[in-house]
């Protein structure tokens, strides 16, 4: 029986690469597939449901309060609007008509990724005003005024290149009684960064993917912390008639998401990592048998989290664009580690990734690379 895909005619590729949207974020668990399809085979309160999921949401993130969204892209817009608006009804129907509001400006580092990797543009739709501020904790707490809603921060190595840490900064705003956002949505695992910049660092929330390290449904998004700001972040959202009507989780996805969250919580961080860098030690073995490969691990991930990555140095001649190009186009195609120019890495290096590799599909990404060599 033909597959949905190869109905289509589409190729499924091993991803030996990263979490990203453009592959469709990770594999999911099969009891989160389960989850899903129990879920759809009856009707339901979506209000109770919304219940019952961000309630045990919370407690498994240790947070206050937590609420299930569209993506971490859809927790950042509704985040900004919450700030912005609060639990008022009136207020949110305003935007993004923003110009009434007393608190529409939304503060942000400008450091080298506010152009390299733009997602804080998504806090705009809401109407706010943007100001980039210059990246150090002095000029950060003089922008603070009246009409500032929240200061927005990005953490991860690349992204806090230049700028001040959320651990420099977080303290000082919140000593100011500043509301603060943390765009964490690809820093897991570890499972404890799901309570860390709230419970530790005294972030007022943090948005984090659902589809991505957790391994839920590609379409959802988590955002935890104030429980003010949560309920403000709920009603800006579907079902209700608010700027957050088009980030719309259904049964399916929020029964899918509460159960690879279960999962992701219960396991604990030593075995993952173990468990990926076992297949990235075999898929060493495996590519120095070309002796003009050079190998090298890395104990965290691109944007620094906690996962094992394999990085192989081509020879002369060669590049990781290439070898991409190449292995996507064998009859099992492969997607291999290709760093974005932002991370200003020799364009002969490429990373290989084993957070979403099965056991079987090792091999099949070595001889991948070593026919790209052959070629």
């Amino acid at each position: 029986m033909m597959g949905f895909y190869e109905k289509l005619g589409i190729k499924t590729l091993i991803n030996a690469s990263e979490t990203y949207t453009n592959l469709g974020g990770s594999l999911m668990d099969a009891r989160t597939l389960q989850a899903m399809q129990e879920a759809g085979a009856g009707f339901v309160d979506i209000h109770e449901l919304l219940d019952k999921v961000c309630e045990r949401a919370a407690v498994l993130t240790k947070n206050e309060a937590a609420f299930v969204t569209s993506g971490a892209a859809g927790g950042v817009i509704l985040s900004a609007a919450a700030c912005m608006c609060g639990p008022d009804e009136a207020k949110l129907g305003l935007l993004p008509h923003a110009e009434e509001l007393a608190k529409n400006e939304i503060l942000l580092f400008d450091g080298k990724f506010r152009e390299e990797i733009p997602y804080w543009r998504l806090t705009g739709l809401t109407g706010a005003k943007i100001v980039a501020v210059e990246p150090s904790v002095e000029a950060m707490l003089e922008a603070v005024n009246e009409r500032t809603a929240a200061v927005f921060l990005f953490p991860a190595t690349l992204y806090e290149e230049g700028i001040p840490t959320c651990e420099e900064v977080i303290p000082a705003l919140k000593e100011r009684g500043v509301t603060v956002v943390v765009d964490a949505a690809a820093q897991l695992p570890p499972r404890s960064n799901l309570w860390y910049y709230t419970k530790e660092l005294g972030a007022d929330l943090a948005v984090f993917s659902g589809g991505k390290h957790i391994k839920g449904p590609q379409s959802t998004g988590l955002i935890v912390g104030r429980k003010d700001l949560i309920s403000a972040c709920r009603m800006a959202a579907s079902p209700n008639p608010y700027i957050g009507r088009a980030f719309k989780t259904g049964k399916e996805e929020l029964a899918g998401f509460l159960t690879a969250l279960e999962i992701f919580v219960e396991e604990e961080p030593e075995d993952g990592f173990r468990r990926q860098e076992r297949m990235l030690k075999r898929l060493e073995e495996l590519l120095l048998e070309e002796p003009s490969l050079k190998t090298a691990f890395r104990s965290e991930g691109r944007l620094g989290t906690y996962q094992p990555l394999l990085l192989v140095t081509l020879p002369e001649g060669k590049t990781a664009a290439a070898c991409n190009a190449f292995t996507r186009a064998l009859e099992r195609p492969v997607d291999v580690g290709v760093y974005a120019p932002e991370f200003r890495m020799p364009e002969n290096v490429m990373f290989l990734n084993a957070y979403n590799l099965k056991e079987e599909e090792v091999e099949s990404v070595a001889e991948a690379v070593l026919e790209y060599l052959r070629s």
